[in-house]
């Protein structure tokens, strides 16, 4: 682990890591704390109507506040948002303290949506440019590891907190953890010094670059996949809570092996990296179906196995994001990367759930399988360009 403690060696990292964990597990543990405190008052069908309403105009207005940043000052941009989303929180608690109408709460979460500061998309962007070149690799796998982690801790706490105080509340301490990262983020001295880019015009932002759209496609496609095996989680375990068990096999799987892809060299390209991480998904999946209606531990071995295969593909994308897009249109790119990635899980879930009505998750991993394959042709595509030649590692 040299790689990881010469990265946190290097002045700002640690302070912006742990701003980027607060504002990542925070998420994580919305979407828990706000579908149990909806649950209770309102009943599951206006609980998932409004939380749909929070996750669309998030996805929507993602680029857009990319694209602020990348033609503003960023600390500037995310000072502004962290105001307004501010006052998006406290209309939100506010909205389920008072047992307010499902029409009041879901324009308050659509609020909350809108008004996200672009925390994530910007650290993202501002990596390359604090990080000597030979560690820009460690620090995507870092942020991709701290990123999965956060989705296996943000609901434990959530839980922990659901069983000491009413949900309403936790959706409050979830704000303040959210706003408190976002804020200790736009104040980084790293980002106040961002050297200035050139400004690029065009409708289509970093979408006029062929290589980008077919990495955002790749993104859907992965999503899609999560989305799958999420429902065929639930499905395995009899649609009972050990499908957090699943979930944390998958997630655990992830971490390691994307903390061990950023620790050391590889070989390949980037491309070619893709393509053999995405035959193996498939393979796996195909697998995890096989094994769908056996014991839960035997289930939970191949979520772990995919987890493992998985692992380093969203430090891979997020390397060939920041590779093939001009500069001053990065900031924008990993906010479509986000943005696309609600689209493909929430594609999934949906196809998934009409998959797993009889209860066997198979139907749900099979239809992941395919997913996983047509990524690795994508994937084919972006390794053909001349630009994707060179060897991940420090020479990166």
């Amino acid at each position: 682990m040299r790689r990881y403690r010469e990265l946190l060696r290097i002045p700002g990292v640690r302070g912006l890591t742990a701003a980027v964990l607060l504002g990542r597990v925070s998420t994580s543990m919305l979407n828990l704390a706000l579908l149990v405190a909806l649950t209770q008052r309102h009943g599951y069908a206006s609980a998932g109507l409004i939380v749909m309403v929070f996750a669309v105009v998030n996805a929507i207005a993602g680029p857009v506040r990319g694209r602020q940043a990348d033609r503003r000052e960023p600390h500037r941009v995310l000072l502004t948002m962290v105001a307004a989303h501010t006052v998006a929180w406290v209309g939100l608690v506010a909205g389920l303290f008072t047992n307010a109408p499902v029409a009041v709460l879901c324009v308050a979460t659509g609020l909350l949506g809108a008004t996200i500061p672009p925390a994530g998309p910007v650290v993202r962007g501002l990596w390359p440019t604090i990080i000597p070149a030979e560690q820009v690799t460690t620090a995507y796998a870092f942020d991709a590891a701290v990123n999965t982690a956060t989705f296996l801790t943000g609901p434990m706490i959530a839980g922990g907190l659901l069983l000491l105080m009413p949900a309403q509340a936790v959706v409050a301490v979830t704000g303040v953890v959210k706003l408190s990262g976002d804020l200790l983020i736009a104040l980084t001295p790293a980002l106040r010094a961002k050297r200035e880019t050139k400004r690029r015009g065009g409708f289509l932002g970093p979408l006029a670059q062929p290589r980008v759209r077919l990495l955002l496609g790749m993104v859907v496609l992965d999503t899609f996949c999560f989305g799958c095996l999420e429902v065929a989680a639930v499905a395995a375990a009899s649609g009972t809570g050990r499908a957090g068990v699943l979930t944390s096999a998958l997630a655990l799987g992830a971490v390691v092996s994307g903390l061990g892809y950023g620790a050391r060299t590889w070989p390949g390209s980037p491309g070619a990296q893709l393509v053999t991480l995405h035959l193996g998904g498939a393979a796996v999946l195909v697998l995890a179906g096989m094994a769908g209606s056996a014991a839960l531990v035997l289930v939970a071995a191949t979520y772990t196995l995919y987890g493992l295969v998985n692992g380093p593909v969203e430090t891979l994308q997020q390397l060939l994001v920041g590779d093939l897009t001009p500069e001053g249109q990065r900031i924008e790119a990993f906010a479509w990367v986000f943005s696309v990635m609600w689209a493909g899980f929430g594609i999934g879930t949906t196809v998934a759930g009409r998959l797993v009505s009889d209860g066997d998750p198979g139907g749900a991993l099979y239809a992941a399988a395919p997913a996983q394959g047509v990524v690795a042709i994508v994937a084919l595509a972006v390794l053909s360009r001349p630009h994707d030649t060179e060897t991940l590692g420090p020479a990166h």
